[in-house]
């Protein structure tokens, strides 16, 4: 079996078991978020939401891009040598981290919200392991521990969030120190199995000329983490900026409604996000071929947004009061909007591992940014107005922008391969 063909049967396992373990935390976030609804009342819901944003964005200023980049960069390479690159990555700025969490923890000035606050930073530092875990997988075809690494963490999650469920607590930092718990414990235990597998058959590389390939891998990896961190901030930027200026345009409590729909029609975009970060690696292999092409993949993975929209908003609709009470019953008109906006998402990200995969980092990274820049003014202008609302429309227009920059982006860049490809056959 050549080594292309074990990359690309290796893709297609992994695309499998992403789109289940996505599927598994979609689940546990779904049950998780009924949890919570039932506990907090929607003012607490939108501190929680709130910091958990705040959490999630600041990961990616630790991670740097790197998440993506390893993934193609470390592509076929030993778990071993992936988890020691991904480490090294991400020592300085988890040290950063931590120094925040802790200035948080002793400076008083911060008042009430300081312990919260400092759970949230040390989440965001855990946050960025669990993402560098997931591409570690990726790039070293370790599907089955990826996949009980899943299911451990999951499992941890919603058990703590059901233990405090089921005692009522409605204290915000014990909800993040469960969060905080659930990622740390798994992480750690799977960070040092990967970085100690294959040792003894390792011992053998040495030498000046294995160091001088160690750190020109790691140079690579930081400088197209760097190139695509751009496109990480602004996808971040569209999928939490909603959640940032809710809370400061509207009210806590309409960010709680908000975040508790956002998190059930989320589940529609997951398993096109897990496609689209597993298919990087064996795309880019199949781009460099000159085999790579996209038209049936990208037209069954629209069938699937339209087909998932729909249904998942009636079932949504139907589940919506049951699940969450009485007091979430205004969150039904937030249905339509987070649906179709969920559908976009997922279609444009596969759009942009598409550009990615062939090489335009730059245009990939233009695409999120406008995206990012649409979803903002959008959020600005709506939000005041329309509230929650307000800000479901605007997650509509970013992603419907972002959709629209990256798939012209790519028309463009495979009719100029077209053009090339003529030139030279004359």
């Amino acid at each position: 079996m050549t080594a292309a063909m074990t990359v690309r049967l290796a893709a297609k396992d992994a695309s499998s078991v992403l789109v289940v373990c996505q599927l598994v935390a979609g689940g546990v976030a779904f049950v998780v978020n009924i949890f919570a609804a039932r506990a907090l009342a929607p003012a607490g819901r939108g501190e929680l939401a709130l910091l958990l944003q705040i959490a999630y964005l600041s990961s990616l200023g630790l991670l740097l891009g790197c998440d993506r980049s390893l993934v193609a960069v470390y592509a076929g390479n030993s778990v071993r040598a992936v988890a020691r690159a991904c480490i090294r990555l991400l020592r300085l700025p988890s040290l950063l981290g931590l120094t925040v969490a802790v200035v948080l923890l002793t400076v008083p000035a911060f008042g009430d919200w300081r312990t919260s606050l400092a759970f949230a930073v040390l989440f965001a530092v855990v946050n960025a392991f669990v993402r560098g875990i997931r591409s570690i997988a990726i790039a070293t075809g370790h599907h089955r521990g990826f996949y009980g690494y899943t299911l451990v963490s999951q499992g941890l999650l919603i058990l703590g969030c059901a233990l405090l469920f089921l005692l009522r607590v409605d204290n915000i930092a014990i909800w993040l120190l469960t969060y905080l718990f659930a990622g740390a414990m798994p992480t750690a235990v799977w960070i040092v199995r990967w970085t100690r597998s294959g040792a003894a058959a390792a011992q053998h590389i040495g030498g000046t000329e294995h160091a001088c390939l160690v750190a020109e891998r790691l140079r690579q990896a930081r400088r197209e983490g760097l190139q695509l961190l751009p496109a990480a901030v602004a996808n971040s930027g569209m999928l939490r900026l909603d959640r940032l200026l809710l809370p400061a345009m509207a009210s806590a409590g309409a960010l709680g409604i908000y975040a508790s729909v956002g998190t059930m029609t989320e589940l529609i975009a997951w398993p096109l996000l897990a496609m689209a970060d597993s298919r990087l690696g064996t795309w880019r292999e199949a781009y460099d071929r000159g085999a790579l092409s996209l038209h049936r993949f990208l037209s069954l993975a629209i069938a699937y947004a339209l087909v998932s929209a729909a249904l998942g908003g009636v079932l949504i609709h139907v589940l919506l009061v049951p699940l969450l009470g009485s007091r979430y019953a205004a969150a039904g008109e937030l249905i339509a909007p987070l649906v179709l906006a969920a559908a976009t998402l997922g279609v444009s990200q596969l759009l942009i591992s598409a550009l990615t995969a062939t090489r335009r980092n730059i245009l990939a990274s233009g695409a999120e940014i406008v995206g990012f820049a649409v979803s903002g003014v959008a959020y600005v202008v709506l939000i005041p107005r329309f509230g929650a609302l307000g800000a479901a429309y605007g997650s509509v227009v970013g992603y419907g922008s972002c959709l629209l920059v990256a798939g012209a982006a790519l028309f463009n860049a495979r009719c100029r391969s077209t053009v090339a490809a003529a030139k030279v056959e004359r």
